[in-house]
């Protein structure tokens, strides 16, 4: 299962270059991988994701990716 949010990180970036993924097996376990994009470089963050939950507070866009793996077709 897939989910994936595309936003802009910092306000003087546009074109919505981070993201946020979420991969998750048939259980709802996996990682989402969030790719914050700014002029000095692009930092990467991975968050482990047991039984659709997170041990630690996920961000805006992180929670909206799981959401996307978890309940939308396709």
């Amino acid at each position: 299962k897939l989910g994936i949010v595309k936003y802009d990180a910092f306000n003087e970036m546009g074109g919505k270059l981070s993201f946020a993924l979420a991969m998750l097996d048939n259980n709802n376990t996996g990682w989402i991988i969030n790719a914050m994009h700014s002029r000095e470089g692009c930092y990467t963050y991975v968050k482990e994701i047991v039984k659709g939950e997170s041990y630690v507070e996920l961000a805006e866009e992180e929670a909206e990716a799981l959401d996307k793996a978890i309940f939308e077709d396709g």
